[in-house]
């Protein structure tokens, strides 16, 4: 496999409420998407442990379980627009070509993940959540995961 892309610096916006920030790079190609809109769920890089809804429809209150993972982790992303969204066309085309992609999260910690992402499979369907809009994911396999700290500014 050939040495990831490196990334540059810190994301300039967060997306997700833990104010955690996103970017995307491939190997070979140069920088994809700095971000990708709509992205639904921001991984757990290597937290052991990972929660899934499972609400009773009828509940009021959410509950969750715990899902046991692989020792190489299963890896999803999901996203709120469709595959054919001009902002995505370049990282929907590296995962359908299965092309190791760089993702770098910078939590709002300063704590920066590092990992070779390498696309399994991808699907298209209709979201329960919001009708009219389709959901995009990938899964693969999380690959030389590294952590480390944003330099002093």
């Amino acid at each position: 496999m050939p040495d990831p892309t490196p990334v540059t610096g810190p994301a300039a916006d967060t997306v997700d409420s833990h104010l955690s920030t996103l970017q995307f790079c491939s190997s070979g190609i140069g920088t994809v998407d700095t971000f990708l809109p709509g992205l639904d769920v921001i991984p757990q890089i290597n937290s052991g442990d990972q929660y899934e809804d499972d609400t009773d429809i009828a509940a009021a209150n959410r509950s969750y379980h715990k899902r046991a993972l692989p020792e190489d982790q299963d890896f999803e992303l999901a996203f709120r627009h469709k595959p054919g969204d001009a902002s995505q066309a370049a990282f929907t085309t590296l995962v359908k070509a299965r092309d190791s992609i760089t993702i770098k999260v910078i939590r709002a910690s300063g704590e920066v993940q590092d990992v070779v992402f390498l696309p399994q499979d991808h699907f298209s369907g209709e979201s329960g959540k919001e009708s009219g809009k389709q959901m995009f994911g990938c899964i693969g396999k999380l690959q030389q995961v590294a952590f480390s700290t944003l330099p002093a500014a």
